[in-house]
């Protein structure tokens, strides 16, 4: 990508509609969810890297901001030669907590109307190697993985993810699956209670209620950015269906896509205003000022690279930096995001 990245701080609302079975009809509004002020927990100094498992051709940087601007989610979207689909890497972060959550191998997700869970469409994937097969067993080991995760649901079997599977590449034999995972991101434990939902999850959205969840089926293309063949309406919880219109596909905001011929030029960028601090870029620095009681401003040397977005207090910044252990054909830079005190 060629140019200085524009930094912005865009929230993002859930718009709604409603959804039967296969079919969708046309959207409507959901009512916004009231919200209250926060005083942001203390958080120690620290940087997370959004995606540390899967790497392709390019990657796109997206993101979102709750409506308050309390909690940032991002999700670091490769894709492999024709756009074929690779899993993402995904990293929730609130001020309210202080806590960061992640997750790799994700197809989709989105956080709940009050963004106190997120359903994550978690992904699998297997490749035929040079036999072109995959035999039926070899799907026992991600099974296995999922339950690890979100506990021994009894559809969480080998032989339900290869019922489920899908063809992942046009040019050879790979094959994808997807559960839809509910992380509990609002809990302020170390680590985020995570259930098993359903099947499937290609694509995922909510209820206007939070109480449900449209759980896309299989991609209708190999495409990364392929929609759902079909839909279909789950509960959240185990409980009975509600009537509430499903909210609108997550809309996300488009930061810069990283390539891997082309490094994100080193620059300055428009700062990013938040609640009581500033924050810009400078000769490849992230900083951050601050105006003290007595009057002065402090400034804060957060790290490398480019900011693209911030929550409200200032407290996780969204950059873009250079990786260090970048291989051949990888991308030269990466999406991390900075916890600052």
């Amino acid at each position: 990508m060629g140019g200085i990245l524009r930094s912005t701080a865009l929230a993002a609302v859930v718009a709604c509609g409603t959804s039967s079975g296969d079919s969708t009809v046309v959207a409507t509004s959901c009512a916004p969810t009231a919200t209250s002020d926060w005083t942001a927990a203390p958080v120690g100094a620290a940087t997370f890297e959004v995606n540390r498992a899967t790497r392709g051709m390019t990657s796109r940087v997206r993101w979102m901001l709750a409506p308050d601007s309390s909690a940032l989610l991002v999700m670091d979207d490769p894709a492999a030669v024709e756009n074929e689909a690779i899993p993402n890497g995904l990293l929730f972060a609130t001020e309210r907590t202080g806590r960061v959550f992640r997750m790799d191998s994700v197809w989709s997700a989105a956080p709940s109307p009050d963004w106190r869970r997120l359903a994550v469409g978690r992904g699998v994937v297997l490749g035929g190697g040079e036999s072109q097969t995959i035999a039926p067993e070899r799907w026992m080991a991600p099974a296995a993985r999922l339950r690890a995760i979100a506990g021994a649901g009894p559809a969480l079997v080998a032989e339900s993810l290869r019922a489920h599977a899908f063809p992942a590449s046009g040019m050879g034999v790979i094959e994808g699956a997807a559960v839809t995972l509910v992380a509990d991101v609002a809990h302020g434990a170390p680590t985020a209670p995570i259930e098993f939902v359903s099947l499937d999850g290609w694509r995922v959205r909510w209820s206007c209620d939070g109480a449900d969840i449209l759980v896309g089926g299989r991609p209708a293309m190999v495409q990364d950015d392929a929609p759902s063949a079909s839909e279909r309406r789950v509960s959240s919880t185990g409980t009975a269906l509600t009537a509430a219109p499903p909210a609108d596909s997550p809309r996300w905001a488009d930061g810069p896509t990283l390539d891997i011929s082309t490094p994100v030029v080193r620059g300055e960028a428009r700062p990013i205003t938040v609640r009581g601090r500033v924050i810009e870029a400078r000769d490849g620095r992230i900083v951050v000022r601050e105006r003290m009681a007595a009057g002065r401003d402090t400034v804060r040397d957060v790290g490398p690279g480019v900011p693209l977005a911030a929550t409200r207090g200032g407290h996780f910044i969204l950059a873009v930096t250079p990786r260090l252990d970048a291989r051949p054909h990888e991308s030269a830079d990466h999406a991390v995001v900075y916890r600052v005190p």
